[in-house]
């Protein structure tokens, strides 16, 4: 029976990027200046996303709303929203915060008031509509815009003698939609927004609440902008099982960590790795932590080193490795271990905890201690990158982990680019995680899961997804879809264990294995959305 070839050895196919791009405000600007091209005026597109706008509301059962409309484009979409929900026959109020100041936003209030005047909102409304800013606004909001974000802000001090639901159009007002920084912005249940992601709103899911993504016919963004993971590239990017696979086909995965007191993390990357789909998974650990495994992960075998000498363990065996849960020790002992394991075995692997902090940033004088045989030069960076030699590799820092593999000077702080920054240094992909999580090839391509809650934030879950990346990473996916496939199964896990659970505080690690084992038969199974809607990201909940 032929075996599983290494990944690297075999050509990966071109795979379609998920379609939904996640953009800066400026990214955003340029993609509707692009669409309106192909357009007979801007208020084309305008009038095209308030429709689709008002149609997703109608879906819902309520019948009144207050608009809260400002005067730049954000205003115009809110305008005409008002004018179609009003023609449905729902009950609109509406607050101006002062005169249309664009061509657009004068024609839609102009076109809306034909249909007569509206009341000012009493606050008994069922909805509140936020479209006083948009994603082209920045810093903090002054004059009558700030008042009627204080409004919208009082009304919603009310929620509990006269219920509402507050969505944005587009993004909070007052959320930057770049950077995420918030000046002010009045937390949403609910945020519209249209063709695209911002990177703002997967900054600050605390504020835009649950984002849905609508459809209103914007070109498609450049190739080199951020995608969103969906569920239909997961599935996509899964390798097929077989119906005569055997275990030896599904993938072996060998994991290298567990120093002593530590076998509880390569026990969760092993667990991971089972939740996974891989045939066969090893654990090379401490002597110290053999029979801690033998009892909490039966299913996997066991083999034993001594002082981080890695040199018995069997590097022909494995389709990948998983290197570093559990791994400690000192700097220099411990990159040297690492390396030398890198040399010996040339297959795919995924780098976490103990595997990256072997390489941090180090004085010079720290640097001279470690016995590079490969001769490259003393950088922790460097000798990493020449130990990996090119090939399919995963790095999977927290931004702990990432900072500290920099000079503290020299430290990338923009998590979309950052990521990028070090997959160009060391010519491998890199996952780093966090709110969101962003996952770089080499090549300048990025991926961004935001799946995923606080749930996640507590120890043990970076190796979880360290062992279901390297699962996929055995079974022949390339590291850019095994980790962001990964991040996104880890992320709706937790999803999913909140749900049931009712709040993501005390979700336990048993609750997240369970779940990630049970993403695999939802991700297959038929899913439906509201109309136009092209990705639904749930509220984040702050309990």
């Amino acid at each position: 029976v032929p075996d599983l070839p290494h990944q690297h050895s075999t050509p990966v196919a071109p795979s379609p990027l998920p379609p939904i791009a996640v953009l800066t405000a400026d990214g955003a600007r340029e993609l509707d200046a692009r669409t309106i091209a192909t357009l007979p005026d801007s208020y084309t597109l305008m009038h095209r996303a308030a429709s689709v706008a008002a149609e997703w509301l109608h879906q819902r059962d309520e019948r009144s709303a207050a608009v809260y409309v400002g005067p730049g484009n954000n205003g115009g979409d809110g305008w005409l929203i008002a004018g179609l929900l009003r023609e449905r026959g729902w009950r609109v109020a509406l607050h101006a915060a002062g005169d249309p100041r664009t061509p657009d936003a004068q024609r839609a209030k102009a076109d809306t008031l034909r249909g007569g005047a509206f009341d000012q909102p009493t606050g008994s409304e069922a909805l509140i509509l936020d479209a006083l800013l948009g994603t082209g606004a920045s810093g903090a909001p002054r004059g009558e815009v700030a008042a009627s974000i204080a409004m919208i802000r009082t009304a919603r001090a009310l929620l509990y003698s006269a219920p509402n639901v507050l969505i944005a159009i587009d993004i909070p007002s007052a959320l930057n939609a770049t950077t995420g920084v918030d000046d002010g912005a009045v937390a949403a249940d609910i945020t519209l927004t249209f063709g695209s992601v911002k990177r703002g709103q997967l900054l600050r899911r605390d504020l835009t609440g649950e984002v849905q993504v609508l459809d209103i016919g914007l070109l498609a963004a450049p190739v080199s902008e951020p995608r969103i993971v969906d569920a239909e590239s997961v599935r996509r990017w899964l390798p097929p099982i077989a119906v005569d696979a055997w275990k030896g086909t599904r993938g072996r995965l060998a994991i290298v960590g567990g120093d002593p007191g530590m076998a509880g993390a390569v026990i969760i990357a092993a667990r991971g790795a089972h939740a996974a789909g891989a045939g066969m998974v090893r654990a090379d650990v401490a002597v110290e932590s053999v029979l801690p495994l033998q009892i909490a992960a039966p299913f996997a075998t066991v083999q034993s080193w001594r002082a981080h000498d890695f040199t018995r363990i069997n590097t022909a065996w494995p389709h990948a490795m998983v290197i570093g849960p559990g791994l400690d020790g000192t700097v220099p002992a411990l990159r040297a271990a690492v390396l030398a394991l890198l040399s010996a075995f040339d297959g795919p692997v995924v780098l976490d905890a103990g595997a990256l902090t072997a390489f941090r940033w180090s004085r010079p004088s720290d640097i001279a201690e470690i016995d590079v045989a490969d001769g490259s030069d003393t950088d922790p960076l460097d000798s990493l990158r020449h130990a990996l030699r090119g090939r399919p590799a995963l790095l999977t820092p927290h931004v702990g982990e990432f900072n500290a593999l920099f000079p503290p000077g020299d430290i990338p702080h923009d998590r979309f680019e950052a990521a990028s920054h070090l997959a160009r240094r060391l010519n491998a992909t890199v996952l780093l995680k966090g709110v969101p999580t962003v996952i770089a090839s080499p090549d300048g391509a990025r991926l961004v899961s935001a799946a995923g809650n606080p749930a996640l934030a507590m120890g043990g879950t970076g190796d979880l997804l360290a062992g279901i990346a390297g699962a996929l990473l055995a079974q022949g996916l390339a590291p850019m879809h095994a980790g962001a496939a990964a991040a996104w199964v880890h992320g709706c896990a937790a999803e999913q264990a909140t749900l049931h659970h009712g709040a993501w505080r005390g979700v336990t690690m048993e609750r997240l294995l369970e779940e990630v084992s049970n993403v695999w038969p939802r991700l297959c199974a038929q899913s439906s959305s509201p109309p136009h809607t092209l990705l639904e990201l749930p509220a984040v909940p702050a309990r």
